[in-house]
This record gives structure tokens, C-alpha cells and sequence, in this order.
């Protein structure tokens, strides 16, 4: 057979009709442009041209190696965005220098009251949400503060590695690369609130501004900050971009919105205060920051990926029955038993430890307690993977030594073990 080619005409449709069994054939129509038919040995790069409406019944088995645009795990630079995880406690009131202000419930999220500024908040882990999660950061006022000056400042926030940000794809020198933050909120106080971003390494800020358009309903809020050529991140574990959610600012603090500075500016002039009525709640959830100008689809985390990732900064043990043993060791001498005890998970630096009630634990050589009367007695050396305890009691060459709770110390004993920046 020769090859038929057909030529369409210069306006309106061309139409070729085959004979079939009927009278009036079959009719095919063919659009007044030039196009390629897609055919089973056509290119792949025809599918672009194919309508989604188009497309039935279940596709062919194809490779993800080619494909790209999507979304790619780990993109959320903030930890425990979901606010799912609360090691420390689900619900604090907190006030200026009070063992509250700081890291109290939600994991890497810390309340601070700059320059002793007045007022107390209950800060909590709450079930109040929008759709597609479980969980809010609640603030209630429970102490008012109605003034604003050079003392309020008053915020929440979360600090990031600087090796993460050196890392994670964005150009922060270049004006044109960015960052995008989104969050749910939802607020009884309507107005205009602020987000400062501060680098540590360059001391640089940038203020940005968002509106609580209604009260009491939830509102998804978009932010996004270019890069400065004046910021620059060490490459290691210390503390490298601080997102603050401010509450109050002070007016010895003011900048303007969508600029970066190098002085102090938390937030601008138009920042309402949150703090000035016992009547103001606010929840925010869905906290995410990401490299790009867009703000994609929130990625959730399972509340074991959550966990770990919250246990790089902030662990506590706690016994779950009584004369429960922390660690165990060995006497190389009988002033010297060097014993360790591992964290779940490799901790940004090595930690803080802390001892609750004291009096509960002891070291158990044989059948007797040595009871320290300070942390510092047992002799402790902290690593990022776990610590070593000593004992300076005299005791036999070659006997095994606990570190444990007392009988009746399973109840109240918890040891914390605080990294954070």
C-alpha cells in the first residue's frame, strides 16, 4: 500500500471518512493545526499533549527515575512542626525568669519573656486543630500585661543548626533564592502580628508581617524571606537561623516589614500586643519552613520520626518501676567504676544532665546504697552519645555497680538530658 498523506485545509476541519459496513462510513476529525498522533510507537513526549480527561482505567507500571518536581522528604527545616511531641510536659505557666520561661512543653519550641516583661502564659499541647492534624501549640493569658515599652518583648520560637541551613539547598547570599515559612493560627486577638527571622553567625534579622483576619477560626498564613549577601552560617552544630513568633514587641525594637536589617528589630510598630487581656487564646499547628518561594503540601512526619529528631536536643528517662537501674558498671579500683549509658539517638552536642530528686537515686555495690548528696558525686562525663559515671566511694576490686533508683524512687526520679541551642 503507498502512503496516504493528507492535507488539512486552511480553515474549519478536515474530515476523513473510512468505509465500514453502514452507508455513511466512519468519521474522524481532525483540527485546523499542526499536532503529532500519538501512537504505540510514539515519543513519550507526546503524553504532555494527551488531556487528563482523557486518561482511564489504571496505568502501566512506569520508573520514578526520570521524574521530577516532587516534593522530597526532610524538606521541613522545623522540627515537631505538628506539634505532636511534648516531652517535658503538655501544659506550663510561664513567666520572665521563672524555670518555665524557655523549653517547657511542646519539643523545640521555647516561650521567652525578653527583658523581664511582665504577664504569664499558659503554654500547652492541645487537640484543638484544623483538618489533617492532631495537635496545637496553645498560648493563654492568664496574667495580663497591658503595656508596651522598651521591656516587652515577648515571643515563641525555634532555632535551627547552622549545618542544616549550610546544607539544605538554599542560596541565603542571593536576593532571588528563598525561604518559605506557612503555619495554621488561629487567635481570639484579630490584628497584625510579626515573624522575625535572626541569624546568629551575622546577627541579621528580617521582619515580616501577618494578619489574623477572624477571630477564633483557622487561617493558613504564607511567608516568604529572600536571601541577603551579608548572612553567612558557620558549618557546624550551633545555633544558626531563630524563627520567632512574636506576641508583644517592644518599641525599642521596631523595624520595617519585608527588609533585613543588622540592628534589633523583632517585629514593627504595628505588632499588636497579645498579652493584654486574660481573654486572648491563639493555637498555631502546620509550621513549616522550606527552601523555594512556594509553600508546598505540609510533610508529615510519624510520631517516631518526630521523636528522634526531638531527641537530638532534649531526652528525659524516667523509671517505669521502682529500684529501676540508669546505668551499670564495672570497679577497676575501689574508688573507680566506669559505667555508660546510651541516649536512643546521637544528641546535637553533649548534654546538660539533670537529676529530679536526687535523694531518689543512688550507687548500688552488693547489697548497699551509696547515696551522693550532688550531681557531682557520681562523676558524670556527658558525650553526644551517651555519659560515664564514676564513683568515689570505697568499695571491692572487680564488683559490678548500678546507678538506680531507690526502692520508692520509681515514682518521682527523672534524669533530662537538654542539648538545645
Amino acid at each position: 500500500m503507498s502512503t496516504l498523506k493528507l492535507s488539512g485545509v486552511t480553515s474549519g476541519s478536515s474530515i476523513i471518512k473510512a468505509p465500514d459496513s453502514g452507508s455513511t462510513g466512519q468519521t474522524f476529525t481532525m483540527p485546523a493545526s499542526t499536532g503529532t498522533l500519538l501512537t504505540t510507537t510514539g515519543s513519550a513526549a507526546n503524553l504532555t499533549a494527551i488531556p487528563a480527561a482523557q486518561i482511564t482505567g489504571a496505568l502501566p507500571a512506569i520508573s520514578g527515575a526520570s521524574l521530577t518536581n516532587l516534593p522530597s522528604k526532610g524538606k521541613n527545616l522545623i522540627i515537631n512542626g505538628a506539634m505532636q511531641v511534648a516531652q517535658r510536659s503538655t501544659s506550663a505557666v510561664a513567666q520572665a525568669n521563672d524555670s518555665n520561661e524557655g523549653y517547657a512543653t511542646l519539643d523545640r519550641y521555647s516561650l521567652e519573656f525578653g527583658n523581664n516583661a511582665g504577664g504569664t502564659i499558659t503554654t500547652s499541647k492541645d487537640s484543638e486543630s484544623p483538618t489533617g492534624f492532631g495537635s496545637s501549640y496553645k498560648l493563654d493569658v492568664t496574667t495580663a500585661d497591658t503595656s508596651v515599652d522598651t521591656n516587652h518583648l515577648v515571643f515563641f520560637a525555634q532555632c535551627i543548626e547552622a549545618q542544616t541551613l549550610r546544607s539544605c539547598g538554599w542560596d541565603y547570599t542571593s536576593a532571588s533564592s528563598y525561604l518559605t515559612l506557612s503555619f495554621w493560627v488561629k487567635n481570639s486577638k484579630t490584628g497584625i502580628y510579626c515573624v522575625a527571622f535572626n541569624t546568629y553567625d551575622t546577627s541579621r534579622q528580617y521582619t515580616a508581617e501577618y494578619t489574623i483576619s477572624q477571630a477564633n477560626t483557622w487561617e493558613k498564613k504564607t511567608i516568604t524571606i529572600p536571601g541577603n549577601s551579608a548572612i553567612t552560617f558557620n558549618d557546624d552544630n550551633g545555633a544558626g537561623l531563630r524563627v520567632h513568633f512574636m506576641l508583644a514587641n517592644a518599641s525599642g525594637r521596631y523595624g520595617s516589614a519585608g527588609s533585613w536589617t543588622s540592628g534589633n528589630a523583632w517585629g514593627t510598630s504595628n505588632q499588636v500586643n497579645f498579652l493584654d487581656s486574660t481573654s486572648n487564646v491563639g493555637y498555631w499547628t502546620g509550621v513549616q519552613l522550606e527552601v523555594g518561594s512556594v509553600a508546598t503540601d505540609f510533610e508529615y512526619r510519624s510520631y517516631g520520626e518526630e521523636l528522634a529528631l526531638c531527641q537530638r536536643y532534649y531526652y528525659q528517662y524516667m523509671p517505669t518501676f521502682d529500684a529501676s537501674p540508669l546505668a551499670q558498671a564495672h570497679l577497676d579500683t575501689a574508688t573507680q567504676a566506669v559505667g555508660v549509658f546510651y541516649y536512643p539517638t546521637t544528641m546535637r552536642a553533649a548534654p546538660t544532665i539533670a537529676f529530679s530528686q536526687l535523694s531518689d537515686w543512688k550507687i548500688r555495690a552488693r547489697a548497699a546504697y551509696y547515696a551522693p548528696t550532688t550531681t557531682a558525686a557520681f562523676d558524670i562525663t556527658e558525650s553526644m552519645t551517651g555519659f560515664y559515671f564514676n564513683t568515689n566511694s570505697s568499695l571491692v576490686v572487680g564488683d559490678g555497680v548500678q546507678l538506680r533508683t531507690v526502692n520508692s524512687g520509681g515514682n518521682t526520679a527523672k534524669v533530662t538530658f537538654s542539648a538545645e541551642l
